[in-house]
Parts: structure tokens; C-alpha cells; sequence
């Protein structure tokens, strides 16, 4: 690549392709029902409750390494042939599950972690961040609409002792879900005082009860009713405005019943007889190279110098991985 060759960039791509916004909100606030909306979407669960929702895929994840496999799927071409809107719902749990997975790599026959947060020096959550980074930064490049469902919740300032609306996660990791989505909007559910019923809206700023609403682009309005359409009405419009205040070209970009989690843990012993009879197979084809090739997916998850034979029962979920990258790798 030249990079004097590379001409300026004076587009802006007007639609909601490629875009990626957080939807933040306390318990039955519609975050849910207004992502199933959007277009074409695969919801990656790492909770039940779309049971009522139609017209999206769900698929469970249980583990952090179905969300990795599924990213993995969804950055394949079949991925955004079928699918135009990605929806992780929820971090809540997301979080606690990759929390999970990096106790486990970091766990050693001197010291075992449950969590990757236990670790000391906050050598576990700058794991954590790095590894979330690098799987929201794949879904990123793939062109979707990926909408990130946080849950609210009333938290106390400790110096104030005032009420405030935050989220569940702590202020490490939403930070990190922060540098990766463009837009920030709270979903809040008010009584009408004329009907008695609930209204469902969708705040674009603090203005809302949540001062970290906000983001890339500033709406024309505060707020509008909670569905997708009316935050794709709105958003495009404040892209729009943004575009033309910055003299910049207007493109459009496009490309073209729920299921229980099942969070059983998997049989360690049976892992590892599928890595032997998977391993096996490999080494009566060609030894010398499948025996180089089967210790760099080893070590590509386990870490340099590390051995499969040196897993804990514990760490069920690494083993797992491996037994993916090896079924990926030809032999």
C-alpha cells in the first residue's frame, strides 16, 4: 500500500450500516423489542427473554467461547449475507462469562482463579479488556448494525449520597464497550399521568435520567417514542445534518420461537478423548509438520510453552477452543 495514493475520504455513509449503538436501560424498558426490530437481526443471548419476540434469530451463548465462535461465523461472507443487524444481548451477562474464561487461562498448577477480576495488579480485567476489544473490533469491520444492550441500574454517589441512573458493569468495562459503539441512548419507561399506562421512550441525551447519553452525533431532538424506527428516523437525520454542516458527499451504503440457553458444562474427559482421536488422526497423516502445526493452536490459546496435558477439569471451556482451532486447521 502507498499511502500517497490513498485519496481523501469526503463521504459520509447516511444509512445505519456499520454503525454501532448502545442501548442502555433498567429492567423491561424495551431494549429487547425495539433491537428485534431492526433489520434482518441475529441476537447472540447470553440471557432468556425474547421468548415473545419474533423475526429474529437467537442463539444461545453460554460460554465465552460460543461468542467467540459466533463472531467468528458472522465475520465469514455467509454471515453478512444473512444477517444485517447484530445484537448482544446483554454485557450483563456477556461480561461474567468472559470474566470466566480469562480466570481459567490465567489459572496455573500454583494458583487457580475462578474469575480473571481475582487476579492481582488488575492483570485479569486488562485481559478482559483486551480480549473484549478484540472481538467487538472484528464485528466492527464487518459492515453490520450492531446494537449492544447494557442494563441500568439506580446506583448511590457516595460522596453526595444522591441517587443516579449508571449500568450493571463496572466502570472498566463499560468504558471499554464505550470506545467501540458511535452512539449512547437510554431506554426509560415513564407512567402517563393522563392514562395510567406505560410510555416507552428513547432519551438522546442526559436530559433522560442517564448523563452518559450521547455520542458521534448530535439528534435534533431529546427524545422519541421507543421503537427502531423512530431511532433510525433520528439518527439518520443527525448523520445527515452532520454530513452537510461538514460539506461531506452523502452515501448509502448498504449491503444488502426463542431458544432456552443451555449452559451445561461439557464433560472434560470427553474433550479430551475428542483431542486425542482429533490429534491422532493428524499425526498418521504427517507427523513432523501436523505435530508443529498442532502445538501452534495449542499455543495460540494456551500461551507459548503451554500443553494441553497441563489443563485443570476446571478449564474445560480453553480445551474446548483448542478442540475448535484444531477441526479449523488442515491437515
Amino acid at each position: 500500500m502507498n499511502i500517497f495514493e490513498v485519496p481523501k475520504k469526503e463521504t459520509v455513509n447516511a444509512t445505519m450500516s456499520a454503525k454501532s449503538i448502545a442501548l442502555v436501560g433498567l429492567s423491561k424498558t424495551g431494549k429487547s423489542t425495539l433491537a428485534s426490530q431492526a433489520p434482518r437481526p441475529i441476537f447472540l443471548m447470553t440471557e432468556n427473554g425474547v421468548e415473545g419476540l419474533t423475526g429474529m434469530v437467537p442463539i444461545p451463548i453460554g460460554s465465552w467461547t460460543d461468542f467467540k465462535q459466533a463472531v467468528t461465523q458472522l465475520c465469514m461472507p455467509k454471515g453478512r449475507e444473512n444477517f444485517d443487524t447484530v445484537v448482544i444481548d446483554t454485557y450483563t451477562n456477556l461480561i461474567l462469562l468472559l470474566d470466566k474464561y480469562i480466570g481459567q487461562k490465567m489459572s496455573t498448577d500454583q494458583k487457580t482463579f475462578a474469575f480473571g477480576s481475582d487476579a492481582d495488579f488488575g492483570k485479569g480485567v486488562k485481559a478482559m479488556k483486551n480480549e473484549l476489544g478484540v472481538q467487538l473490533q472484528k464485528l466492527a469491520n464487518q459492515g453490520y448494525l450492531l446494537l449492544n444492550i447494557v442494563h441500568a441500574e439506580y446506583k448511590t454517589d457516595f460522596n453526595t449520597q444522591q441517587s443516579f441512573v449508571g449500568t450493571s458493569l463496572s466502570s472498566g468495562m463499560y468504558g471499554t464497550i464505550e470506545k467501540f459503539v458511535d452512539q449512547i441512548v437510554y431506554l426509560k419507561k415513564d407512567i402517563d399521568k393522563n392514562t395510567g399506562e406505560f410510555v416507552h421512550t428513547i432519551w438522546y441525551n442526559g436530559k433522560g435520567g442517564f448523563a452518559g447519553a450521547g455520542g458521534r452525533w448530535t439528534p435534533n431532538v431529546d427524545s422519541s417514542p421507543c421503537t427502531y424506527a423512530d431511532l433510525e428516523r433520528v439518527m439518520l437525520d443527525a448523520i445527515k445534518t452532520s454530513g452537510e454542516n461538514k460539506g461531506a458527499t452523502l452515501v448509502n451504503e448498504t449491503m444488502a420461537p426463542a431458544v432456552a440457553i443451555n449452559a451445561e458444562e461439557p464433560d472434560f474427559n470427553e474433550l479430551i478423548a475428542e483431542f486425542k482421536t482429533l490429534t491422532d488422526a493428524a499425526m498418521e497423516k504427517d507427523p513432523e509438520t501436523n505435530s508443529i502445526k498442532i502445538r501452534n493452536v495449542v499455543e495460540s490459546v494456551l500461551g507459548v510453552g503451554k500443553k494441553v496435558n497441563n489443563l485443570s477439569s476446571t478449564q474445560f471451556e480453553l480445551l474446548a477452543e483448542v478442540i475448535e482451532k484444531i477441526k479449523e486447521t488442515e491437515f
